[in-house]
């Protein structure tokens, strides 16, 4: 009896070890790391631009500050928040915080949002981006486009093509049957840095202050050769007067 007990213990686990061996060994193959490179200090030679102003993204001379308020935040990025996703077979860069961003047919790329508050009447001259450093991604990307507002059941569209983005990068989930639409990337030959800005801004008012919204895009990517960089650190500084 004793020897019939441990026949069959030995029987079950040499089943267990053909049918979870080949799960554990394939799902650890298909998990892909970043890798960074050493930190690098200023935006040299990217063509990356690090301010915007109200009319435009011409950096504003120094002296044009003169009489100028600032109100500065700071951006810090821990690498180890960052991970790679399979997203409709494709990469996306999940940043902890942070979501994503960008046009239908767009590369998808996180963003952080900052709403900095000025007094009541300020008037926002630019937002600039200063002291940066930033890793280099050593992995070869082919980040995910954002999917198109779709059609869920009769008339009814999804609009929220972000938060329609982030349940799929939550779930890393492929294309699901009932949302096949998706445009064709527009920018998959791009030879330069994406979104190529750090940032972004609008303003509105409150009842007592002006209040300034602003997007900051840590994550660079250049579609036709699949390099990017990650900003881990960056002064952001609103100038108002």
């Amino acid at each position: 009896m004793k020897e019939k007990r441990t026949f069959l213990l030995v029987y079950i686990i040499c089943v267990l070890s053909l049918v979870v061996l080949p799960y554990i060994c394939v799902h650890s193959a298909s998990a892909k790391e970043l890798s960074f490179g050493p930190v690098v200090s200023g935006l040299a030679a990217t063509g990356i631009v690090a301010s915007k102003s109200d009319s435009g993204t011409i950096p504003l001379a120094k002296n044009s500050l003169s009489g100028i308020n600032q109100q500065t935040i700071h951006f810090s990025l821990d690498i180890t928040q960052t991970s790679l996703k399979n997203v409709r077979g494709k990469d996306y860069v999940k940043i902890e915080s942070l979501k994503p961003s960008g046009n239908p047919g767009e590369p998808m790329l996180p963003f952080k949002s900052f709403v900095i508050s000025l007094p009541k009447g300020s008037e926002v001259a630019s937002v600039t981006a200063s002291n940066i450093s930033y890793r280099p991604i050593l992995n070869k990307l082919d980040i995910v486009s954002n999917p198109t507002p779709v059609v869920r059941s009769g008339n009814k569209s999804i609009k929220q093509v972000g938060i329609f983005a982030d349940k799929q990068i939550a779930n890393g989930e492929q294309a699901a049957s009932g949302n096949k639409s998706y445009s064709k990337c527009k920018t998959c030959n791009s030879e330069t840095f994406l979104p190529g800005n750090l940032l972004s801004y609008v303003t509105g008012g409150s009842n007592n202050n002006q209040l300034v919204f602003i997007k900051f895009f840590p994550l660079q990517y250049i579609p036709n050769s699949g390099q990017a960089i990650l900003i881990t650190y960056a002064d952001i500084t609103v100038n108002y007067k």
